[in-house]
């Protein structure tokens, strides 16, 4: 595809969440950091959407996301990051979420990313956004 894309890998995981309960998962990166939720006018660089349950969460979510640059020079920055939350329901945003935001309420994670790829990063929903 190109040397504009790469692929990130991640395990999510969350714990203090009621049995039973279906969550929509939400994994942006980003390039660069203005702080811990980007605005709506930020675009994610890779980003994807899915269902879990609070079970799946305590174990850990494996997931893999496409990240497509506006052109191979585009290098990361020093403060690249990547933001994971989740919501009560079924995904049903666009396919990959990318124009996603987390809402007040949403317990979230974020990470800086290392520049080196080659390890599964690990992001920890243990924040709630405030209001």
């Amino acid at each position: 595809m190109g040397d504009a894309v790469d692929a990130l890998r991640a395990e999510v995981r969350a714990d203090g969440l009621a049995d039973g309960g279906m969550y929509r998962l939400v994994v942006q990166s980003y390039d660069t950091s203005r702080g811990p939720v980007p605005g709506r006018r930020e675009r994610p660089v890779g980003s994807l959407q899915r269902a879990v349950t609070a079970d799946e969460l305590r174990h850990g979510v494996h997931v893999s996301l496409l990240e497509i640059r506006a052109s191979a020079n585009s290098a990361l920055s020093q403060e690249p990051y990547v933001l994971a939350w989740i919501e009560a329901g079924q995904p049903d945003l666009e396919f990959d979420g990318r124009t996603a935001r987390p809402r007040p309420g949403s317990v979230y994670g974020v990470v800086k990313r290392p520049m080196a790829r080659s390890n599964v990063l690990q992001i920890s929903l243990n924040r709630t956004l405030a209001a």
